[in-house]
């Protein structure tokens, strides 16, 4: 395989070589397999996957991907110290950069003690190969492994053909002269919006360049079934998709506590899934990053009523994701970042979101228990102050937010995650005082 990267990856490739940035993936589990065991998986993972037996190749000013010949695995056995040893594993993964032009292009790290049945698995992939919906189905697949050779029965080994670039599978209306159009007019927009933006947060409060952005940090929050359910009836009500009240949900707090609540134009990034609307569709068990980055503008203050915000947002975002920005964005990806990096003018954003629904990962598979899982993005200083990943597990929502300590110090991070809890609670505790008994 040498198939060469989209703008879109290559745009992911820029960032990367900016500052680290990658995923990372954590499962927790009760009744873990033993490592031999995820070994094994994992190798048959690899020969399911091209894109995990490859590595980048530059050649000739343009990036590929390319087949290993003899493909390693970066796989490291850790005892498992505690309950939270998980999150500090995270943390260095999140800041170490991957070594794509020897590849392979993910590794994993998995933390086991004999003595006891937990185990969690931290997972690092190189982002242009893969998406949040890719990567759930990949786990999923991965335990499903992990079942079948703890029990002794057969796994089926086969290839996945390498998907090709999500740009090459557009509609046939936003593709040639068409997409030009619609990036063209797209582009006019941004500009507009970015005028009128530093215009009016002139002598306020916005994202801002740090000298020493420090390194990133990661807080995550789990909301039961019985505040996840009311809250998405909630949402539904309110004619809001939850991406849109999740997104209102972080601005609010940020707003709170780092801005302290003052009238000010604020930026959220939200990102939409491809995969529906490309030519053919491609399903999400097969690796890709079929994404693209949208942005939004939005005046925020601490006393604004959550629905107003929720629903301004969701306007704004449901009329782009109808619309041709969607690969107008995903085309613009890399002059944008090739930009960005270069000039180092502005931050992206105060806020970015990854809400990925309900998960394909099941509560059990066979002995194995999934207690829990969590999904970040690293975070460097031209990003967002403050970056989440939603997604629902076995009906719960587990939320994972990723900063940088030379923004904010831990206290103020975890302020902004309590304002958030505190936002939701009260929106369910209104919905049952409304709701019929």
């Amino acid at each position: 395989m040498k198939r060469e990267l989209g703008t879109f990856e290559r745009a992911l490739v820029i960032t990367d070589q900016h500052a680290s940035f990658h995923i990372v993936n954590v499962l927790r589990l009760e009744n873990a397999p033993a490592p031999q065991i995820l070994r094994q998986a994992l190798k048959v993972l690899q020969n399911h996957h091209p894109f995990l037996s490859a590595r980048l190749l530059h050649e000739k000013g343009k990036y590929y991907l390319a087949s290993l010949i003899e493909p390693g695995l970066s796989f490291h056995i850790l005892p498992r110290w505690n309950n939270d040893h998980w999150m500090q594993i995270a943390e260095v993964e999140l800041s170490t950069r991957i070594d794509v032009s020897t590849g392979p292009l993910f590794r994993c790290t998995y933390l086991y003690n004999e003595t006891n049945s937990f185990g969690d698995i931290v997972f690092s992939f190189f982002h242009s190969i893969a998406d949040a919906a890719s990567l759930s189905q990949l786990m999923s697949e991965l335990l499903t492994t992990c079942a079948s050779l703890m029990d002794q029965r057969t796994v089926t080994i086969y290839e996945f053909p390498p998907s090709p670039t999500v740009e090459s599978r557009f509609p046939p209306a936003y593709q040639g002269l068409r997409l030009k159009l619609e990036t063209l007019l797209y582009t006019v927009r941004q500009f507009v919006d970015e005028v009128s933006y530093r215009m009016r947060t002139r002598g306020k409060r916005i994202p801002l360049m740090q000298k020493n952005p420090g390194r990133g940090r990661i807080l995550s929050m789990q909301l039961p079934e019985n505040l996840t359910e009311p809250f998405a009836k909630r949402a539904r009500r309110e004619g809001v998709t939850l991406n849109s009240a999740l997104n209102a949900a972080m601005l609010l707090a940020v707003n709170r506590n780092l801005y302290a609540g003052q009238q000010v134009l604020m930026r959220t990034l939200t990102f939409a899934d491809l995969r529906p609307y490309i030519k053919p569709p491609l399903g999400n068990d097969q690796l890709a990053c079929y994404i693209s980055t949208l942005r939004y503008t939005v005046s925020v203050n601490g006393g604004i009523d959550f629905w107003e915000l929720a629903r301004n947002l969701h306007r704004k975002i449901y009329s782009s994701f109808k619309s041709g920005d969607k690969f107008a964005a995903a085309a613009m990806a890399e002059p944008l970042m090739k930009m960005v990096t270069r000039y180092k003018a502005f931050r992206l954003a105060a806020t970015a979101l990854t809400y990925i629904g309900v998960v394909p990962v099941q509560p059990n598979y066979d002995k194995i228990k999934v207690t829990g899982l969590h999904g970040f993005v690293s975070a460097y200083d031209l990003g967002p102050e403050f970056s989440g990943q939603a997604q629902i597990f076995n009906n719960q929502l587990f939320w994972d937010f990723m900063y940088l300590d030379g923004d904010m110090s831990q206290d103020e991070a975890k302020g902004i995650v309590e304002e958030i809890k505190s936002i939701l609670h009260a929106v369910v505790a209104t919905f049952g005082k409304q709701s019929p008994s």
